[in-house]
This record gives structure tokens, C-alpha cells and sequence, in this order.
């Protein structure tokens, strides 16, 4: 079904403000989801307020707050509050430390959930003439190769690069589909696609609901992808005072902003940043392959879709959301 994109906006509000959020905290949320419907990420958007643990159905214990600070960093503890709210606080703290000071790292603990479709957060640094780097962890769900049991969340890290046209903005997952992704065909009803999870057996399954009590592959389902899921354990966990290899709800997030004036200069960056794009851009192709380039897609995705002020969304996933409201 086709959906006013104000009235998925004002939907997802009402099931924020409905229980424990201000409407300007809601407003916050409301753009990383909504940022995640428009650029084709759906297992980042609406579904973050159904699911087993909704955004909104979670009292948090205090407001965010800054538990440590230096001219280049902060540590924030999110106060067991929603990721995508504190995500958007460590964000913005980020980019004004890094357009004072040229550099920040800001590291967030004690989220009860994920920050939500992490390029977004790369993103909005990128828009800033800043280099974003942000990194994520979260629950137990991803194996170790070699092993069966989930060691790791899906552990997602992104990057976004300031241009004269679009950020590069590229982002992955170290597992080869996300949690949200398991959360979703259970809610519609769909088969996972083949190789992505095991049972709790280690045997491979497209049943979801068997794949959450058992474990998701790494995305490239070798050693590689579980050395990924490692290095952004240790970003997002021990650095930032996160929980690692847990269970529970204290999920770490680690963001970095980068100014390029300590080394060329923004507009020199910027520049040679675009001619990189239009250097890659005009290799030669084979049987009308595209080139594509991160970020390009998916703000191609975002622009039609705000141009016509609609986007098609489930019916059931709408239907489902009103009924919480």
C-alpha cells in the first residue's frame, strides 16, 4: 500500500509520545527511522517500533548524560533510552567537536536498542564537510566461524564521505542478514533466503523464528566476516564501557568525525573525492552492468520518493503499528 510520507511521520510520532518520549525526542527518532523507509532500508525503520521490544515500550531510567569529556571525546551513557536517540545526541556532539577541534570520538553505552540504520548517522556527519566513521554493536546473534553459537550482534559499521555532489556514505553488516531482517520475515510470514542462519543445531535454515534461537552466518560465511564482528565488538564495546558478548540491552555505539582540514583541506577533499567518483564511474562495463557507487542508490531511492510525497510500505506493518497507537 501507498502511504503520505507526513502521515507515516506523524504515525511513528504518536507511538513514541504515546508512552515515554517528548515530541522533540520523538522528532529525533522519527528521522532516523523514517531516513531508513526512504533509502531502502526497511529492517531499519517502522519495524523498530513493533517487534519483541519496541522503541516505545521501553521506560528509560534517566535522561542520556555525559559520564566523561576531553577537547576530542565524549562517553555517553544512554540511560537504558531508545539507540536512535542517543545515536542522534552522540551525533550531533560529535560534529561539533570536530568543527571546533577537527577530530572527535564519541562512544555511547547503556542503549537498550540499536541506533537503527547506522548510515544515517555517516551520513549526517558526511553533510557536515566531515569524515563520518561510526561503528555499532548489540546482542548475541551472529556465529564465530567454525562455530554454532552466537558470539556477536550483526555488528554493522558505516562510513560517509563529504563531495561536491552525494556523501559516499557505505555501509555493512558483519553478519549476512541483519536481526531486524529475521524480525521482519517472521512478521510477514516469509522464508529467509538460503545460507544467512543456522538452527540451534548448526544446521542451515530459512525459518526465522528457528534462526533467532540459533545463530546468523557472517556476512561472507568465513573467518573474515567473524574478524569484522570482532573488531566492532571491541569499538563498540570494551572502548565505550558496553556490554560485549552479552545478552542483555546495554548496546555501544562508537562515532568518529573526522575534519579533512588537518591534512588537504574540505574543498581540496570534496574535489578530489568527486573526481575519484567520476574516475570509477567511467570504467568500462560488460552486459549493461552498472557501476554503482555507496550511497548513490540508495539517494537516488530517497529523492524519488520524496518527490512524490508517497512511499509503499506493508499493509500489515501499518496495520500492525496503528494498532499500538
Amino acid at each position: 500500500m501507498k502511504i503520505k510520507i507526513d502521515e507515516l511521520k506523524q504515525l511513528m510520532k504518536t507511538a513514541l509520545t504515546s508512552k515515554y518520549y517528548s515530541p522533540e525526542e520523538a522528532d529525533l527518532m522519527v528521522e532516523v527511522f523514517l531516513h531508513a523507509e526512504l533509502t531502502g532500508k526497511n529492517t531499519q525503520g517502522i519495524l523498530k517500533l513493533l517487534g519483541t521490544e519496541p522503541a516505545q515500550d521501553i521506560k528509560p531510567k534517566h535522561p542520556p548524560k555525559i559520564t566523561k569529556e576531553t577537547n576530542l571525546s565524549v562517553l555517553i551513557d544512554g540511560g537504558g533510552a531508545a539507540g536512535p536517540l542517543v545515536g542522534q545526541i552522540a551525533t550531533n556532539k560529535a560534529i561539533e567537536i570536530a568543527k571546533k577541534n577537527n577530530f572527535a570520538i564519541v562512544g555511547t553505552n547503556n542503549t537498550f536498542s540499536s541506533v537503527g540504520a547506522i548510515g544515517f548517522y555517516a551520513r549526517k556527519i558526511a553533510d557536515s564537510d566531515l569524515i563520518g566513521i561510526v561503528a555499532a554493536s548489540s546482542p548475541r546473534g551472529v556465529l564465530h566461524f567454525g562455530g554454532i553459537d552466537p558470539a556477536y550482534g550483526t555488528n554493522p559499521t558505516a562510513f560517509g564521505f563529504p563531495t561536491n555532489e552525494f556523501p559516499i556514505v557505505f555501509d555493512m553488516a558483519a553478519s549476512a542478514i541483519t536481526w531486524y531482517g529475521l524480525v521482519r520475515a517472521k512478521a510477514l510470514g516469509q522464508k529467509l533466503p538460503d545460507n544467512v542462519a543456522v538452527d540451534k543445531e548448526g544446521n542451515l535454515t530459512t525459518d526465522p523464528e528457528e534462526a533467532m534461537k540459533g545463530a546468523i552466518l557472517p556476512f561472507d560465511r568465513s573467518y573474515k566476516g567473524s574478524g569484522m564482528a570482532m573488531v566492532v565488538e571491541l569499538l563498540a564495546g570494551p572502548l565505550v564501557g558496553a556490554s560485549y558478548v552479552h545478552d542483555n540491552g546495554d548496546w555501544g555505539t562508537v562515532f568518529i568525525a573526522i575534519n579533512p582540514e588537518l591534512l588537504v583541506g574540505v574543498e581540496d577533499f570534496k574535489t578530489h573525492a568527486s573526481d575519484l567518483v567520476k574516475k570509477v564511474k567511467s570504467g568500462r562495463t560488460k552486459n549493461g552492468e552498472i557501476i554503482h557507487i555507496p550511497g548513490y542508490d540508495s539517494e537516488a531511492t530517497r529523492q524519488t520518493i520524496l518527490d512524490s510525497g508517497e512511499i509503499e510500505m506493508e499493509e500489515k506493518l501499518i496495520n500492525d503499528l496503528k494498532a499500538k497507537i
